[in-house]
């Protein structure tokens, strides 16, 4: 391989994986609505300061229940999937498993639901009613995979 080939191949090299580099950083950040959802309620909802700060100490109290919940729904589906895998869909063991996850995800609805509503009591009450019409009907259409966050 000559001098000018050398070159090319490394040039090449470089073009790719730099342009793999970005292509990943791109598809892999989060966006802004993702990283900050109080940015959004603070400008949504025109929040004063106060509003704002009672809302994070809502939410940042609620997120350790949240996650629970999402821990005790995962082992439920993993549990659901080990019994299936298995071949006991048919067995009083994997009933008992599905009612208990249908259990577990009522209890996360409704505490979550409750938690939306009091955010929404943080608010004003025009704001507050705006903000349940809003995000309250995507809590029903929610997977219980992760948390449902404020928006």
């Amino acid at each position: 391989m000559n001098a000018k080939n050398a070159a090319l191949a490394v040039l090449v090299a470089l073009v790719v994986g730099f342009g793999a580099y970005g292509l990943t950083r791109w598809l892999a950040a989060p966006t802004a609505s993702d990283t900050d959802e109080m940015t959004w309620l603070r400008r949504e909802f025109h929040l004063t300061p106060a509003q704002a700060e009672k809302i994070e100490q809502l939410h940042a109290a609620y997120e350790p229940v949240c996650m629970e919940h999402c821990m005790q729904i995962l082992t439920a589906r993993k549990q659901l999937t080990a019994l299936a895998g298995s071949g006991r869909e048919d067995s009083a063991e994997y009933r008992q498993a599905q009612a208990d996850m249908e259990r577990l995800k009522r209890v996360c609805t409704e505490a979550t639901r409750q938690h939306l509503e009091t955010v929404a009591a943080a608010m004003s009450p025009d704001e507050g009613r705006r903000y349940i019409e809003l995000v309250g009907p995507k809590l029903s259409q929610h997977e219980h995979a992760q948390p449902f966050g404020l928006k």
